[in-house]
């Protein structure tokens, strides 16, 4: 992986950090409890407690995604076999890492 790339991949995943910190705050507040007030009928209270149980699973989807994210930048800037599967020991394609940095197999290898 070339320097170039490198940064192009820090950068991207530094962006993806920030929006995914912004998206876990705006799903925070979605995960609230809902108020029995807050609905007009029984079905609009169903239907605002089903959208709450779906923002808390996009919740956790989020915050794996970041954890993941911020261990994988140390791992670009520090270690010189990032980007190498770890299985086959072939370069991942950039492709492959702007849609997940944290990938450590290569598209071939991860299927097996």
């Amino acid at each position: 992986m070339t320097e170039e790339e490198r940064q192009q991949l820090k950068e991207t995943i530094i962006g993806e950090i920030a929006g995914l910190k912004v998206e876990i705050g705006r799903l925070q507040e979605e995960v609230k409890p809902v108020a029995p007030d807050r609905a007009i009928g029984r079905l609009t209270r169903m239907e605002a407690i089903n959208a709450q149980k779906m923002s808390e699973a996009n919740l956790r989807k989020a915050r794996t995604r970041l954890q993941a994210l911020e261990k994988t930048l140390p791992r670009l800037e520090e270690d010189d076999e990032f980007g190498i599967c770890t299985r086959c020991e072939r370069p991942i394609p950039l492709k492959r890492l702007m849609l997940m940095p944290q990938s450590r197999m290569c598209v071939r290898c991860a299927g097996r």
